[in-house]
């Protein structure tokens, strides 16, 4: 009967040659290194050929903007967008600061958004988003463009056109941003009361004076409810046939009633009008 534990066996199955083994981890150990060393070679390879490519973009002349490319500007003179971009050319493409040709073509009031892109090896295209003017203003005895936001972009020229765009008046700051935000929105919910707005004026804290081109009269309303109270007031008109020069003011700034001031004096209809307030005549 065989003893429990042979002795003729290896324990734990422990290699016999000893040498052998540690011959196999040194070679491990080397593999290892030879890896290591090769990974750290091929990084520094990279970044000196990154840093060489870095200083060839940096100093070949070949990078040297030659060439502006514009798109967009309509309304912006060339020659002031040529003013300020013509400082730029020369220099290295890789060197100019976007967010400075941004700012320096910001100092132009037609303009509203750019996007500007380096194109190698020698180009610099820019893009203009221009401000769409829905108003004119009065500002130091000229007429003004004036966009949604009140930013005054440029006198009335021939050239742009336009000329048929409500007049704000006596309008400056907030005043004015109101005046154009109220017609702004206007313009895009109401066309058929906007296309009627000859020349507006604030009067505050909410309200405003308007000439109405086809009634030929002064409207005052307010800003919250001048679409209905308008067309309240288009009915009134059509009828008791009251055409232009027929009303010397309407003022829709009452609760609950529109206000008439005839030039001559007329009864209202018999028949009850399609309107929402009544009507109260003023001699």
């Amino acid at each position: 009967m065989s003893s429990a534990f042979d002795q003729s066996e290896p324990r734990f199955f422990r290699p016999s040659d000893a040498t052998r083994v540690r011959r196999n981890l040194r070679v491990i150990q080397l593999q290892r290194v030879v890896v290591v060393l090769r990974n750290a070679l091929f990084i520094a390879i990279v970044a000196i050929a990154g840093f060489w490519a870095y200083r060839q973009t940096q100093s070949d002349a070949r990078f040297a903007v030659r060439h502006i490319e514009i798109a967009g500007a309509v309304h912006t003179q060339r020659a002031a967008i040529e003013a300020i971009t013509q400082r730029y050319v020369g220099l290295n493409l890789f060197k100019i600061d976007i967010a400075r040709v941004q700012n320096d073509l910001h100092s132009l009031a037609w303009i509203q958004r750019i996007a500007i892109e380096k194109k190698v090896p020698d180009t610099l295209r820019i893009k203009v988003v221009e401000r769409t003017p829905v108003a004119l203003a009065m500002q130091n005895g000229s007429l003004q463009y004036v966009d949604a936001s009140g930013v005054v972009c440029g006198e009335l020229s021939p050239s742009i056109g336009d000329s048929d765009l409500p007049i704000v008046r006596d309008a400056a700051g907030p005043e004015l941003v109101r005046s154009v935000q109220f017609i702004d929105e206007l313009r895009t919910k109401d066309p058929v009361v906007y296309s009627r707005i000859g020349e507006l004026h604030p009067i505050a804290p909410r309200g405003f004076a308007i000439f109405d081109r086809d009634l030929d009269t002064t409207v005052y309303a307010n800003a919250d409810d001048v679409s209905p109270k308008f067309r309240d007031l288009y009915a009134i008109a059509r009828s008791e046939k009251l055409g232009r020069s027929d009303i010397e003011y309407a003022d829709l700034r009452f609760a609950g009633r529109i206000v008439i001031k005839p030039v001559h004096s007329f009864t209202t209809a018999a028949a009850p009008l399609p309107i929402s307030a009544p009507v109260q005549i003023t001699n």
